[in-house]
């Protein structure tokens, strides 16, 4: 009996937080038992890699404020809402594509609280990527490829070197979207340290996906401690 009323009072209060916070919907995965379930009693702590729900071509800049930073940041905060991440406490993003001013592998230039060591990154489902965001783009391979970790087969736009530095290649810094111009990609399957980031050179005219990391300010506290 008591179990029973337990599991009554937990349910109705997730249910009755994730209302409050936000109109539920099928579509909105950060609002269903299930996902609040995992969350609260499964969840890892980390920094999640998810995918964008849409592809884009090279002209990367279209939403935001009009620069390229402020629009990367745009996709990834519209999108985590429906990202499938178990983590429900993971709510702060930024995007994992280098720009001239923001770097992949120096993301604390414009996000400060960005924690670089000590939290693992993981896909969204909680699977190991690598120890930490110090180690991401350094420090050999990564432990599991973003494919395997979740993160789907398709290439995604980085505009960034093997390192995480800013490529060359980044399709006018993200304002064209014509076949005359190139964009640096990366590719989930592969694990390789210095390539990962940047296997594929291709027309910014070409619709790809972007990634993006969620995470939890330190001084806001952490998920579930790792199992």
């Amino acid at each position: 009996m008591f179990y029973r009323l337990f599991l009554i009072l937990f349910f109705s209060f997730s249910l009755t937080e994730c209302i409050t916070d936000k109109t539920c919907s099928d579509e909105d995965r950060s609002c269903s038992v299930e996902a609040l379930i995992l969350s609260k009693f499964s969840a890892p702590s980390g920094i999640y890699v998810y995918s964008s729900s849409a592809t884009y071509k090279g002209n990367l800049a279209i939403l935001g404020t009009g620069t390229l930073d402020a629009s990367l940041h745009s996709i990834c905060q519209n999108d985590r809402l429906l990202a499938p991440i178990i983590d429900q406490n993971c709510q702060s993003v930024a995007p994992l594509v280098s720009t001239s001013a923001v770097p992949a592998n120096d993301l604390n230039l414009l996000y400060a609280d960005l924690p670089y060591n000590g939290v693992a990154i993981r896909g969204p489902f909680g699977a190991l990527i690598t120890q930490e965001m110090s180690t991401l783009f350094s420090s050999g391979d990564l432990q599991l490829s973003l494919s395997a970790a979740g993160l789907g087969d398709s290439l995604f736009w980085s505009f960034g070197t093997g390192n995480g530095g800013y490529a060359a290649d980044d399709c006018n810094g993200g304002t064209d979207s014509t076949s005359g111009s190139l964009g640096q990609l990366g590719s989930p399957k592969v694990v390789t340290q210095g390539s990962w980031f940047a296997t594929d050179i291709l027309s910014c005219s070409q619709s790809h996906r972007i990634l993006c990391i969620c995470y939890v300010p330190p001084a806001s506290g952490s998920g579930a401690t790792e199992g």
